[in-house]
């Protein structure tokens, strides 16, 4: 059997915990955050965890604190560079503030030959 199909082969890159105002205490490596404007926040990884744009996997899950509704029902992520990732939280065509938790992830499968890093 293929050994791709064995194990998932993905490293936890960064995690962060990120409230409605973009702060996040709960974090690891090296990870910032911050709100940019309406539903939109940035995540920044340290140099030593950047890669080319395309290679992470970013899932973000918006979470609400009990009691407290919310609109928001999606998420737009966008990476504007090696190191930055836009988060955008949406109500259909709206953008919205939201908390949300984050995680990145990567693939630690080495690339085929004269493939990207």
């Amino acid at each position: 059997m293929n050994a791709l199909f064995d194990s998932a082969a993905l490293a936890i890159v960064a995690y962060a915990e990120v409230a409605i105002d973009g702060s996040s205490t709960a974090t690891n490596s090296g990870i910032t955050t911050s709100k940019i404007g309406t539903g939109t926040y940035t995540l920044t990884l340290p140099a030593n965890l950047t890669q080319v744009i395309g290679r992470d996997l970013t899932i973000v899950q918006i979470t609400t604190p009990v009691g407290v509704p919310t609109t928001a029902v999606g998420s737009v992520v966008t990476e504007t560079s090696n190191s930055v990732k836009q988060v955008q939280i949406v109500d259909g065509s709206t953008f919205v503030d939201g908390a949300f938790d984050v995680l990145i992830l990567r693939t630690i499968v080495p690339p085929p030959y004269g493939a990207p890093a």
